[in-house]
């Protein structure tokens, strides 16, 4: 019971630790995105 118990928590901690690298990708993609707009507009 312990071992499920353990398999269960591993499970939530590398789902929420993608989450967060999602999250970190996507938001540095969106500075990205932003930064180049800006910089085309700047530019021109």
């Amino acid at each position: 019971m312990c071992q499920a118990q353990r398999c269960r928590w591993a499970v939530v901690i590398l789902r929420t630790d993608r989450n967060t690298m999602n999250r970190i990708v996507y938001i540095v993609g969106l500075v990205v995105i932003v930064l180049v707009i800006l910089g085309f507009f700047g530019l021109r």
